[in-house]
């Protein structure tokens, strides 16, 4: 297997970034929500969000020419509210579904950690589809409690606040 580089948003397509991302939530949402809520936020989930492709601390894994993965951080909130200091706010990770348990996402999170110790955030947040819980919490996450995003007119979607101290 070739080796993975974790790299600036901007070093890749923004359309090989997306296509990552609506492979990744369309396959790995569809065992736990019924088709009509999947329809409704994967135009939302499974996009990028421009401000985070051109911010410093969104990240893209790469192996073999190909992005299997991708996440970040910033300090304004997911809902662009500005940020507190010391305080992070995880922003849209996701590994391609033929890509995971491969390390990936932990080196992504690696990256996260580290650039955001280097900007001097104390503590993450991490809105989590229920399905990455898991992952965070190996990740020294801890459930805070459920939530439901409001993604657009009359689309809800259940996620669950997380936090980790560093």
């Amino acid at each position: 297997m070739s080796s993975l580089q974790i790299l600036p948003a901007s070093a890749a397509c923004p359309a090989d970034i997306d296509d990552m991302l609506r492979r990744s939530c369309a396959r790995l949402l569809c065992a736990d929500f019924p088709p009509d809520l999947l329809r409704a936020v994967l135009p939302v989930l499974g996009r990028a969000r421009p401000e985070l492709l051109s911010a410093a601390e969104y990240f893209v894994a790469v192996r073999a020419g190909r992005v299997v993965g991708a996440g970040g951080w910033s300090r304004e909130t997911p809902f662009g509210r500005p940020g507190v200091a010391g305080l992070g706010h995880i922003r849209h990770v996701a590994v391609c579904p033929d890509h995971q348990r491969q390390g990936i996402g932990r080196a992504l999170f690696g990256r996260i950690e580290a650039t955001g110790q280097a900007a001097g955030v104390r503590s993450f947040l991490c809105l989590s589809t229920r399905n990455a819980v898991r992952f965070y919490g190996a990740m020294g996450f801890t459930a805070q409690g459920e939530v439901e995003l409001h993604l657009g007119p009359g689309v809800y979607f259940p996620a669950v606040q997380m936090k980790r101290e560093m």
